[in-house]
Formats: structure tokens, sequence, C-alpha cells
């Protein structure tokens, strides 16, 4: 009788949480990879909390309306100027650049800071609350433009899937501590907070590898930068889109509450996304090549879209049925938009890697105002309902899309 093969073994626990781990092991040691880290969750705290802040801090002291404009000024120079930014990092050494911008950015924080505590004039304050938005140093920029630099094609992944975990637990964490500060202590205390952050992470920035930014390897240069690429163009769009809908959804989630009398679920329930969204992009991270091969942004987006359906059904069965189904709704948020990241430094044509990563962070805080508009507009199920077909027009728009795999592809710089 013919001796049976014994089948190998499973592996064990301990053997597999090895084998999930081994991405970010990997990554982990890579030199500067820690600092990269430690500088991105510094750096997005200020960002998260300084705008609440503004309204906490304004509102008493002037208005509630001054305070919201103070956050819309302050929101708008920063976006209308992250390209300009992004541009003038592609052209030259970004160190200088940065250290400007943070030299700038606490002079006008700190100058709005004495200027309210003084109760000086509201439209100075305005001015200066646009100031610190367009001075505000492009950490993000920065350093999603070094990811490449610093990192292979595999562990670019996991990267973005760790740097869209810590956005989430910013979104979390931020509002209750940018609240405990301004109320508990002061204003002055919480700003002076948020510059030392600031200069925290520009310092890590500094302290990394001496690795540059891809820089513009030919002269001149199309007056368009980056959006000249269609490939691009559609991303862009699919990425703004992408904003409004997930910030509609913590609007819908704030109306229907309200409607039904139970507004003590809205903080649960908005943070029971980014529970599932820290989830999503953890597990995605630990196996980035689970969707290396097809449409990974399409099939993201449309695991949303399966997400806002199910939140849609259960909104009609009771608040509990409702705070259930969040973590599986935001089970691809950090995940789409490390995708979404992902793919723009694919597109972005030879040379304009920073300006392309500053055209999306711009977008990002643009499709979120109109989504919160137009999700306040719609009211909370007609908007609940709109959303899953937008999703999927996002995903069949960025279907397998494909770049220029360099600026010979492009229309060629005309001059004047």
């Amino acid at each position: 009788m013919a001796p049976t093969e014994t089948p190998p073994a499973k592996p064990g626990r301990r053997a597999r949480l090895r084998l999930l781990s081994a991405g970010y092991r990997e990554l982990l040691a890579v030199p500067g990879v820690g600092r990269m880290l430690v500088a991105s969750l510094v750096s997005k705290l200020p960002l998260a909390m300084v705008t609440l802040s503004l309204l906490l801090y304004l509102g008493p002291r002037y208005s509630y309306a001054t305070g919201g404009l103070a956050m819309s000024c302050m929101a708008v120079g920063q976006g209308l100027s992250a390209p300009v930014r992004g541009r003038l990092m592609d052209r030259y050494p970004f160190r200088p650049i940065l250290v400007g911008c943070l030299v700038l950015y606490l002079v006008a924080l700190g100058t709005l800071t004495v200027v309210a505590s003084a109760r000086g004039p509201a439209p100075l304050v305005l001015v200066l609350a646009a100031v610190s938005g367009v001075t505000s140093p492009p950490v993000g920029i920065i350093m999603r433009t070094l990811w490449r630099v610093l990192v292979d094609e595999r562990q670019l992944v996991t990267a973005m899937a760790l740097d869209a975990a810590t956005s989430d637990v910013v979104h979390i964490t931020s509002p209750a501590l940018a609240a405990w500060l301004c109320l508990s202590l002061s204003g002055e205390v919480a700003f002076s907070f948020y510059g030392a952050l600031t200069v925290v992470a520009v310092l890590l920035v500094l302290s990394l590898p001496n690795a540059p930014l891809p820089t513009r390897r030919r002269g001149g240069g199309h007056w368009a930068g980056p959006l000249r690429s269609a490939a691009l163009r559609r991303l862009l769009v699919t990425h703004a889109a992408f904003s409004g809908m997930i910030t509609a959804i913590d609007v819908v989630i704030s109306l229907l509450n309200v409607e039904q009398g139970t507004t003590g679920y809205i903080g649960i329930q908005i943070g029971a996304l980014s529970v599932g969204s820290i989830v999503g992009s953890l597990a995605l991270g630990a196996v980035p090549g689970l969707l290396a091969r097809g449409p990974k942004l399409s099939v993201l987006i449309g695991v949303f879209a399966a997400g806002v359906v199910l939140l849609a059904a259960a909104s009609q069965l009771s608040p509990l049925a409702m705070t259930l189904a969040c973590p599986v709704t935001g089970l691809a948020y950090g995940s789409t938009f490390g995708a979404l990241f992902t793919a723009g430094g694919d597109l972005a044509p030879e040379g304009n890697a920073a300006e392309t990563q500053a055209w999306m962070g711009s977008l990002t805080q643009a499709g979120a105002a109109l989504g919160a508009w137009a999700a306040a507009e719609a009211g909370g199920l007609t908007a609940l309902y709109v959303i899953p077909v937008i999703a999927v027009l996002s995903a069949v728009l960025t279907w397998n899309i494909r770049g220029p795999r360099s600026d010979r592809d492009l229309p060629e710089p005309t001059t004047t």
C-alpha cells in the first residue's frame, strides 16, 4: 500500500498576521518613511483644526457669521493658491519655498490672533485669514510627491493607504481637540499650538533624505501645466465628485437625524464612517497586489456606491441600522482617495508632479464645498438616492483610465 502524502499544514494565526503586515514592515524599513508618516499626521492636524477654531474664536468677539466667513476666506485662499505653489515647486527647489511659506504663515496667523484678541477691524481679520490660507506650507503636496521618489511602486500603495488612514484619524479627533483648546483653554493657546505643529511638520520634511522632487527636464512649459492631459482632467473631475459625495453623506446624515429627532447619533455615525475608512485603507495597504490588475479605481468607486445603497436602505429602518451601515459605507473612502492621488501621480505630465497634486488638493476642497451645498439643497433622502448614480458615472469615467507616458504624448508648448 503506497503511503499517502500529508497535506501541507495551514499557516497559523501568527504566520498569517506576519504575512499581512509584511508590506507595512517593508515600507517602514525604507529610510525616512517613519518621519514622513509622522509629518503627514502632524501637518494634517492644524489644517483640520484651525478652521473650526476660527469659528469658535471669532464668533463671540464679532459674530458667528464673521467666523464662518473667515473659515471660507482661509479655505478659498488655500485652494486657489495651491496650484501656484505646486508650479513653483516643480520649477525650483522645494525647501526654500517651504521655509518661506512657513515664515509668512506664522506671521499671518499670529497677526490674526493679535488683531482678533483686541477686537480689531473685522475686514482685516478676513484678509489675514485669506493670507494664512495662501501662505499655508504645502507639506501635503510635497509628501504626496516625495512618496513616489522614496518608495517603489508596490510600497506606494501601502504608503498611500497609511496616508489615507491618518486623514481619517485626524477627521475623528480634530473637532473635539479644536473645541477643547478654544473653549477650555483659549483661542490664543489654540492658534499657538497650530503654529507649533506646523513648524514641527516642516522641520520633519526638511530632515528627510535629500530626495528632490521630480523637476522639469526641458524649458518653456505649457501654460496649462498638467491640465493639458485629457486623462488627468477626467481624473480631476472624478476626484472633485468623490470629495463632494462623501461630504454630502455627512450632510445627509445630519439632516436625516435632525428630521427624526435623533441628533445624538450624528457624531457617532460620522465617526463610524471614518472607522470603516481606516479599516478599509489598512486592509488594502496590507495586500497591495489585491487590485493590481484591472481598473482598481473604478472597482473602489463601485464598492463605495454599493455602501451608499446600503446606507439608503438602512435609513428607512432605524438610527441603529444606519449606525451599523456606516462603517460599510465608509469602507472604500480612504482607499479610493489613495487610489485617486496615486493615479494623479501616474498621470502627471513630466515636470508637473507637484502642481498635479496641488490641483487635486484644491479640488478636494472645492468638491467638498459643492457637495455640502447640493446635499443641503436637495434634502436628505433625495441626495442619498442621487449619490450612487453619480458614483457609477464616476466609475465609468475612470474605467481603465490611461495617461501619457511622457510629455512627448502631449501638445507641444506654444510661445507667444
